[in-house]
């Protein structure tokens, strides 16, 4: 038996088609089975990758079938161009010959049937620009728009400005895009789809940047976002806003640009991605101390200290951001450690409290104010640390926090609360003295309470007193 291989196949469809063009004795010339085989052939060579052979085979249909059947030709001539692409050859002579075809039988057909004239002009300026002739092609887009304006055909217009707008782009032609985009635009919001207007404002600002037309840019990145809110895409709007930020940050508009991000933050917000609000936030902050506001920052990062007010490590870094940016006024620099370590002293993180209570501290010294408060403070909060360090039995941390406190209350002028840190880190202090402290503490606990008249919690203060005396003779 005889094996027949694909190109066998493919060969005898070549063979066919010649001897039906070429008739015979008591037959005419077949135009018709020779299109048929052409094509076959041209099939079978493209399905066994031989593209070479397959376009020279889609050409040969087109030759034939052009007269009778011309968008048939322009469809072989389109998949000639295709097999060109594939075989490294040139394909910009087929696309355009069968975008010839297809703008002339537009203009013929719209005369009868609208529509199909409209999609053959819109395959026509596919193909030109296929082909290489992009002025042409915009030339059909532009026809089709406009003839579809004429017939308030605005979906179709849309589809023609849009695919202009692509193509220029595409080709870096940004300044054109911007116009054809723009139209688009315009056309959306007739009819009231904020989200398509968005698509095609951000499109426009994107062209702009291109064109480092800047202002312009960040203008529509910002009419963009607009309209994206009034789509209900937070998404897309957030990311609107945080591009035009981005761009006035860049020209230096810094004032702008944290208005920008401080509208991005708080749609991200809205989508409970607090990481993305907190970067955005802080990039508005250091947009405001650029722009020499150095408040506004403060502020922000007093606000992000708040709303991560349960997160040691952000809260203390929002507070530190903050402090930062208050360098030359030792007054509001204060404050802001004293809520620092308030702050601290809440998520007990006592030893960084005590460390911001005594930075406070010195502060009011240079300023002639008294520190005695923040030392106490800064006391109690090594007090609470060095507790805490007792319950895990981490001895030398206990002392050390002890030693600290009683550093504190000897600058805060407290004698009694210093003789009692004192006797803590005696070694050979008796249960019973331990015992004597604590009813201190606790008497004092009461006076403040207003459990107790200050006469009373003297008289019985002086009696314990007495008694520590004797005990310790």
């Amino acid at each position: 038996s005889i094996e027949v291989t694909p190109m066998d196949i493919c060969e005898k469809y070549l063979d066919d088609a010649r001897k039906a063009l070429k008739g015979s004795m008591f037959s005419k010339p077949d135009t018709t089975e020779a299109i048929r085989s052409y094509e076959g052939a041209a099939q079978c060579f493209e399905n066994f990758r031989n593209y070479e052979r397959a376009g020279q085979c889609y050409v040969e249909t087109a030759n034939l079938v052009i007269r009778v059947d011309p968008l048939k030709g322009a469809e072989m001539l389109e998949r000639a161009a295709f097999c060109a692409e594939k075989s490294g050859g040139n394909p910009a002579e087929f696309y355009s010959h069968a975008a010839e075809i297809y703008k002339d039988s537009a203009i013929t057909r719209y005369r009868t049937n609208p529509d199909q004239g409209l999609q053959l002009l819109q395959k026509a300026a596919e193909s030109f620009e296929k082909g290489g002739d992009r002025n042409t092609s915009i030339q059909c887009y532009d026809v089709g728009a406009e003839a579809s304006l004429k017939r308030k055909d605005y979906l179709n217009a849309l589809v023609f400005y849009g695919a202009a707008a692509t193509s220029l782009e595409r080709s870096r032609d940004y300044e054109k895009a911007v116009k054809y985009y723009h139209k688009v635009a315009k056309l959306w919001d007739v009819q009231n789809v904020p989200g398509n207007v968005a698509e095609n404002y951000a499109r426009m600002a994107t062209s702009l940047e291109n064109l480092k037309q800047y202002d312009y840019s960040s203008q529509f990145y910002i009419k963009a976002a607009e309209k994206y809110e009034q789509a209900q895409e937070t998404y897309k709007s957030a990311k609107s806003y945080e591009k035009a930020a981005q761009i006035k940050e860049t020209v230096e508009k810094y004032t702008e640009a944290a208005e920008s991000y401080t509208k991005a933050a708080e749609l991200v917000k809205a989508l409970k991605n607090m990481d993305k609000f907190e970067e955005l936030y802080n990039k508005t902050a250091e947009c405001y101390v650029k722009a020499g506001e150095p408040q506004k920052g403060v502020d922000v990062h007093l606000m992000l200290a708040e709303t991560f007010a349960d997160d040691p490590y952000r809260c203390s870094v929002h507070f530190e951001e903050a402090i930062s940016s208050t360098e030359g006024n030792p007054s509001q620099k204060m404050e802001l450690l004293k809520k620092q370590a308030e702050a601290l002293v809440q998520l007990r993180d006592y030893m960084r409290a005590a460390h911001s209570f005594e930075e406070a501290a010195l502060l009011l010294e240079e300023l002639g104010e008294s520190p005695a408060e923040s030392y106490r403070k800064a006391g109690d909060s090594y007090v609470l640390f060095a507790k805490g360090m007792e319950r895990v039995k981490n001895q030398p941390k206990a002392k050390e926090g002890y030693e600290k406190a009683l550093i504190c209350f000897e600058k805060a002028g407290l004698p009694e609360e210093e003789e009692k840190i004192r006797q803590v880190l005696k070694p050979d202090m008796s249960e019973r003295e331990k015992q004597i402290l604590e009813e201190l503490n606790r008497l004092k606990a009461d006076l403040r309470s207003e459990l107790i008249t200050e006469n009373v919690y003297d008289q019985i203060r002086k009696g314990y007193e007495e008694l520590l005396k004797r005990l310790r003779q």
